[in-house]
């Protein structure tokens, strides 16, 4: 209680109203959109309110700060409803706007809300509220699964793929990327140089650990790589930049047989991967079907790179594509971020939607301090886009546009970057 209350202590009522409302949709997230989206919902009453009882005081604080960049970033869903105009399928349309709703309330948010109360402090409770909803979400799926296993005789299969998420099923893609940030964040937090307690250090060790065993369950082929490349990161960073070099080859060696054991335990993940890149060299007898969407995606993003199809005609054209060359590819979109842009929005709408992860690079440039955490973030989206049109289900969307807003802000507008890697670490 007295945790909660110093967080709450010295903000107003609509402050603290706002706060709550926030700290709640970053623990919902991971557990499931359904609940997620309609916290959304009371985030914008809650911020219609302040607005008028505090008559556009947050808007006025915006003119001279980076929190006009938010602006630049909701212009792509303004791409998106001016697509409307030349789309021909207008009730898939208006489905996609809704779904997309994200890109621009929580820029809108950022931007119009006065948010001097949210302190790095307070922003990083909001990122422990996340890793707290993940694990919620990972232990209640895997305490069910060893008691179906246990009691009820289920195979070893309960534990793996889609079956592991019985409770509420999330896509193999988008539970690997929260997991992955889950990694990202415990991470970093474990290993800066601020004294922590040893329940934070549980916490967070528990945070990281079950994350890396989930994304292994899930058997996300895509999530799996991205976690390696990620420890890569992230191992370097502690060796390189924080130098605990004797901690780093620890943690390594410590990691290195724990991810020994869980694909000993649970071999199916590393072997969808070694079976991914079997198909990928042995073309003979048949393409990946990954391959053939993505070849089918880039032909219809080519013929409409100028300003796409709409935001209602992307699966149709794609659809008639197939058809047209006799492709076996059902109704699957091209299962690839930056093409299925390209091919709604066109080559403008891209380059708007690339700005979410240019624009953060510049500023880290410009200011010589680098964030690992918004690093990583932005790298294990990018990547995963590459594989999933991770933006085209609230699952991705919600995920994403929150948790890259909060970091713009705490990194680029609060100022107090207390992860960055900066020349006096060096």
């Amino acid at each position: 209680m007295k945790y909660i209350k110093a967080y709450l202590d010295k903000l107003s009522i609509l402050q603290k109203i706002e706060y709550i409302v926030l700290f709640l949709l970053a623990f919902t997230i991971p557990i499931g959109w359904q609940v997620a989206t309609k916290i959304v919902v009371l985030l914008i009453v809650v911020m219609v309110i302040r607005c008028v009882a505090e008559k556009g005081r947050g808007l006025s604080l915006s003119r001279h700060s980076n929190k006009k960049l938010y602006l630049f970033f909701a212009t792509t869903y303004i791409m998106y409803a001016i697509s409307m105009l030349y789309t021909s399928n207008v009730s898939d349309g208006w489905q996609n706007m809704e779904k997309k709703l994200s890109f621009i309330i929580f820029p809108l948010f950022f931007f119009v809300s006065d948010l001097t109360y949210l302190s790095s402090k307070r922003i990083k409770a909001l990122f422990y509220a996340f890793l707290s909803g993940l694990l919620l979400f990972i232990l209640s799926n895997m305490l069910w699964a060893i008691y179906d296993f246990i009691v009820l005789d289920a195979p070893i299969r309960r534990f793996l793929g889609w079956e592991i998420t019985k409770i509420n099923y999330i896509h193999h893609t988008y539970i690997a990327m929260y997991a992955c940030f889950g990694i990202i964040y415990s991470f970093v937090e474990l290993f800066d140089n601020h004294l922590k307690s040893k329940g934070k250090i549980a916490f967070l060790l528990s945070a990281l650990v079950l994350s890396t065993l989930f994304v292994i369950l899930v058997e996300s082929r895509a999530g799996i790589l991205c976690m390696f490349l990620l420890f890569a990161c992230l191992f370097a960073w502690l060796f390189f930049v924080k130098k605990k070099r004797m901690i780093t080859m620890c943690v390594g060696t410590a990691l290195a047989v724990l991810l020994v054991i869980f694909f000993l335990l649970f071999p199916s993940g590393l072997n969808r991967i070694i079976k991914t890149q079997q198909d990928l060299v042995d073309t003979e007898h048949k393409e990946d079907i990954r391959i053939t969407l993505l070849k089918a995606g880039l032909s219809v993003a080519k013929e409409n790179c100028m300003f796409g199809v709409g935001v209602g005609d992307r699966c149709d054209v794609l659809i008639k594509y197939y058809e047209d060359n006799n492709l076996e590819c059902g109704d699957l979109n091209s299962h690839n971020q930056f093409v299925d842009t390209t091919i709604s929005i066109g080559i403008l709408g891209l380059l708007l939607l690339l700005g979410y992860f240019v624009v953060p690079i510049v500023f880290f440039a410009i200011n010589k301090r680098w964030d690992v955490v918004m690093l990583l973030f932005l790298f294990s989206i990018a990547f995963n886009a590459v594989f999933e049109a991770v933006f085209e289900t609230q699952t991705g969307i919600l995920y994403f546009n929150f948790i890259f807003c909060l970091l713009f802000y705490d990194r680029f507008v609060v100022g107090n970057n207390t992860l960055a890697i900066s020349e006096n670490n060096q």
